[in-house]
C-alpha cells in the first residue's frame, strides 16, 4: 500500500483528493478484535464514512438517519482517518476504532516536586522517570526476566519479591542522581505501587506467563467444558455428522527426481474425513488426509470443503465420470453454497477437540458442537454406515486392499507381492474417491427409496429461506486453515537491526515495518495459512492493519507448511539435514525425503502431503514480489486477446506464441 499524505478535512467534500476517497485502498481493521459494543460503533462509523466519500449527493442529515452518526462525529472521524500514521500511511479505518488513541499517552511536562510530595499531578510520572533514566528500565527488565527463570545450577535468590526489587530500584535511583526531594524518593511509598503495576503488566503479557507467575508449572490448552446434545434432524443442514476413516487400501506415489527418472514408493495411511447431512443422508463435503494420523488442520480442510462450492477435478483416469443424477449439494442446489450447519456431531478424537477446531466451528461456521463418546459407532450410525459402504464397494475391491482386519480373505488375495505398479496411485485414488462419493449422493437408498440429493431437494423446497449462509465478506477470504499468533516487533537502532518479527525461527518484515523504528517493542497479531507460511498478515493489538509480512531469504521461495518448517528445524538441530547458506531448505528437505522414500513409508507420506498442498496452493499464492527479485510486469500487448464483444461476431485468431525469457534462479548440486 502506498504512502499517502495526511490532511485536515474542510467543511466541503470537494477538498478531499480523489485518491483519498477510495476507501477500498485504506488500511483495514480486524473487527473480531473489538467488543460487541465497539464493533457496532465501528460499523456505523465505517458506513457513515463510506457514504460521505462515495455519495456526494447525500446530505449529512440523511447520513445521520441512515447510520446514527451525527455530522460532528463524521467530520471528526474522517479527520482522524485521513491523518498520518507512524507507518507512513493514513490511519484509514483504523481511525474509526472506538477509543483508539492516535498516539500513546506520554507525559511531556516535568514533575512538580512540591505537588508530587503531596501526591498531586503524578499521571504518567513513572513512565517519564523510566524514559529519562534508561538505566532504571534496564534494571527492571532484568529483574522481571529473572523472576521467571529457574536456577539451573546457579546459586541465586529464587523469585525475588517486589519489595526486595523495590529496594534495589531505589538504590539504582540514587546512583542515577535522583535526590531525596525528587520523584519517586519524595513519595510516602517511593513508587512501590507503580513498580508493582509495571511487573503485573509484564507478567500478564500472555495467559501462560500470568499462570506461571502464580505457581502454575504447566499450562494446558483450553478446552470446552460442556457441550449440549444435538436434536433430531428434521431439516437440511440442521444436524451434520463428522468423522474420519482410514481407507483400507495400500497406495503408491509416483515421484520424479531432478534427472527426470520416476519411481513408485508406498505411503503409510490415507484417511477420508466426511461431513454428512443427517436429514437427507447427503455427503456435503470430504477431505483426504495423507498422514499416519489426521490432525486439526485436516479437520479444518474438511470443514472448508463442505462450505465452498464443489468444483470437479480433471480426472487422470480415462472414461471416469460422475453418474447422471450424482454430485454434491453445492453443485446441484445453488442455495446450499456456503451454507452453515447448526449442529455438528463428532467423537472425542484429539483432532476434533482441538481448541482451534472448536473455535472454527463456533466463530466461523457458527454451529453447536455435539461431542459424543469415541469407539461407539451406534451413536453416529449414518456416517459409520457410509464408511462401511466405502470399504465394501470401493476399497475392498481393489488390488492392495488391507481388508477389514489382518486375517481377511481380501487382504490375502490382493497382495501385490512387492509389485508396487499394481497398487493404486495417489492421484488415481483422489479421482476415484471423488466419483465414488458423488455417485453415493445420486444412488437410491433402500430405506428412503430416493437419492440423498433428491431428499435434499425435497427438504429445501418444503422450508424455503431458512438456510444460514456465510456473509459475502467472509466468502471472499474464507480460510479455515488460518491461525493467529501474537508476536513482538524486534529490532535495534544501536546494532542497526531493522524492525522485524520472529515466527518459527524465521524473520518476517515488510517495507513499512522495516522503515519504522517507532514500532520496535510493539505487539502484533499475525494471521497465517498453516499450509503456506511464506507470508503472514499483521494487525496491531487494537485491530488496525499493518499489512503483509514476508519471510526472509531463502524461506520466501517455495511454499511450505508449518509442520514442514518445524520438521526442518528439528532435523537441522539434530544434524540430520544440512544445506549451504543461501540454498532453499525446502528443496534440501525434499531431496532427503526422496532419498529415503523407497525404504521409509513415512518419508514418502510426508513428501506426498507436501506435494499435494503445493498443488492446491500453486494457482492461489504466487511468489512474493520481494522474493522474485523484480515486480511483475503486465503481459505484452501482442499477447492480450481482444474481447469478442469488441470484435463483433468475427472469429478471433489465437495469438502467436511468444518467446519466454529463462532466468536461472539457483543451481542445485546433487
Amino acid at each position: 500500500m502506498t504512502t499517502q499524505p495526511s490532511m485536515r478535512v474542510a467543511a466541503d467534500r470537494e477538498s478531499i483528493p480523489d485518491y483519498l476517497r477510495d476507501v477500498a485502498s485504506w488500511p483495514s481493521v480486524d473487527p473480531s478484535a473489538l467488543s460487541d459494543t465497539e464493533r457496532a460503533v465501528f460499523y456505523a462509523r465505517q458506513q457513515a464514512i463510506s457514504l460521505f466519500l462515495t455519495e456526494p449527493g447525500m446530505t449529512m442529515r440523511a447520513i445521520q438517519l441512515s447510520t446514527g452518526v451525527d455530522p460532528k462525529t463524521v467530520y471528526r472521524i474522517i479527520e482522524r482517518c485521513l491523518s498520518k500514521h507512524t507507518d507512513g500511511q493514513i490511519f484509514g479505518f483504523r481511525g474509526a476504532i472506538p477509543y483508539a488513541r492516535l498516539k500513546a499517552y506520554e507525559r511531556v511536562r516535568g514533575i512538580n516536586n512540591a505537588a508530587a510530595a503531596k501526591g498531586v499531578g503524578l499521571s504518567g510520572a513513572f513512565g517519564l522517570l523510566l524514559e529519562r533514566y534508561p538505566s532504571l528500565e534496564q534494571f527492571l527488565l532484568k529483574q522481571a526476566k529473572m523472576r521467571h527463570k529457574p536456577i539451573n545450577g546457579v546459586p541465586r535468590e529464587v523469585r525475588k519479591s517486589i519489595k526486595r526489587i523495590h529496594k534495589g530500584f531505589l538504590d539504582e535511583c540514587r546512583k542515577a542522581g535522583i535526590r531525596t526531594h525528587e520523584y519517586p524518593l519524595n513519595q510516602a511509598m517511593a513508587g512501590l505501587r507503580s513498580l508493582a503495576e509495571y511487573f503485573r503488566r509484564y507478567d500478564e503479557r500472555t495467559f501462560e506467563s500470568a499462570a506461571r507467575s502464580r505457581t502454575a508449572m504447566r499450562v494446558p490448552p483450553g478446552a470446552p467444558e460442556h457441550m449440549d446434545q444435538a436434536p433430531p434432524a428434521t431439516r437440511a443442514f440442521e444436524v451434520v455428522e463428522f468423522d474420519g476413516h482410514k481407507i483400507d487400501l495400500r497406495v503408491s506415489l509416483r515421484i520424479t527426481d531432478p534427472h527426470g527418472f520416476q519411481d513408485l514408493v508406498e505411503l503409510t495411511k490415507i484417511w477420508i474425513l466426511v461431513l454428512i447431512d443427517i436429514a437427507s443422508r447427503a455427503v456435503i463435503g470430504y477431505r483426504l488426509a495423507i498422514s499416519q494420523e489426521y490432525n486439526k488442520d485436516d479437520v479444518a480442510a474438511a470443514f472448508q470443503a463442505a462450505l465452498v462450492p464443489f468444483r470437479p477435478r480433471e480426472y487422470k483416469i480415462p472414461g471416469l465420470t460422475i453418474r447422471e443424477g450424482g454430485g454434491f449439494p453445492s453443485s446441484v442446489f445453488p442455495q446450499t453454497q456456503y451454507a452453515c450447519w447448526e449442529w455438528l456431531r463428532f467423537d472425542g478424537a484429539k483432532a476434533h477437540l482441538s481448541v482451534d477446531t472448536v473455535a472454527r466451528l463456533t466463530h466461523i461456521v457458527g454451529c453447536w458442537p455435539d461431542n459424543g463418546p469415541s469407539r461407539e459407532p451406534d451413536k453416529r450410525p449414518f456416517i459409520e454406515r457410509f464408511f462401511s459402504l466405502i470399504a465394501e464397494n470401493f476399497a475392498h475391491r481393489l488390488p492392495g486392499t488391507t481388508g477389514s482386519d489382518p486375517t481377511s480373505i481380501q487382504r490375502a488375495l490382493s497382495d501385490p507381492k512387492g509389485d508396487l505398479s499394481l497398487l493404486v496411485e495417489l492421484e488415481e485414488l483422489e479421482d476415484m474417491i471423488e466419483v465414488t462419493v458423488a455417485d453415493y449422493n445420486g444412488q437410491v437408498h433402500g430405506t428412503i427409496n430416493r437419492t440423498p440429493l433428491e431428499a435434499m431437494g425435497q427438504l429445501l423446497a418444503r422450508e424455503k429461506g431458512y438456510l444460514r449462509t456465510l456473509p459475502a465478506v467472509v466468502r471472499q477470504n474464507l480460510c479455515l486453515l488460518q491461525e493467529a499468533r501474537v508476536v513482538t516487533i524486534h529490532g535495534s537502532l544501536q546494532q542497526r537491526v531493522r524492525p522485524h518479527v520472529n515466527f518459527l525461527n524465521v524473520k518476517y518484515t515488510s517495507k513499512i515495518l522495516s522503515s519504522n523504528p517507532a514500532l520496535i517493542g510493539k505487539k502484533l497479531r499475525i494471521y497465517y495459512d498453516v499450509r503456506d507460511i511464506r507470508t503472514v498478515k499483521a494487525f496491531f493489538e487494537d485491530g488496525a492493519e499493518l499489512g503483509m509480512l514476508t519471510a526472509a531469504h531463502p524461506w520466501c521461495y517455495t511454499p511450505h507448511s508449518v509442520r514442514v518448517r518445524r520438521e526442518i528445524s528439528r532435523l537441522v538441530r539434530l544434524g540430520k539435514l544440512k544445506y549451504r547458506e543461501g540454498d532453499d531448505p525446502i528443496e534440501a528437505w525434499e531431496k532427503m525425503k526422496r532419498g529415503n522414500a523407497k525404504k521409509d513409508k513415512r518419508a514418502a507420506t510426508a513428501l506426498a502431503k507436501a506435494h499435494t498442498q503445493s498443488r492446491e496452493l500453486s494457482p492461489k499464492l504466487p511468489l512474493p514480489e520481494s522474493a522474485a527479485g523484480a515486480p511483475r510486469q503486465a503481459p505484452p500487448a501482442a499477447q492480450q486477446v481482444p474481447d469478442a464483444a469488441d470484435q463483433g461476431d468475427s472469429p478471433i485468431d489465437p495469438p502467436a506464441p511468444q518467446p519466454k525469457t529463462l532466468r536461472i534462479k539457483r543451481t542445485i548440486t546433487f
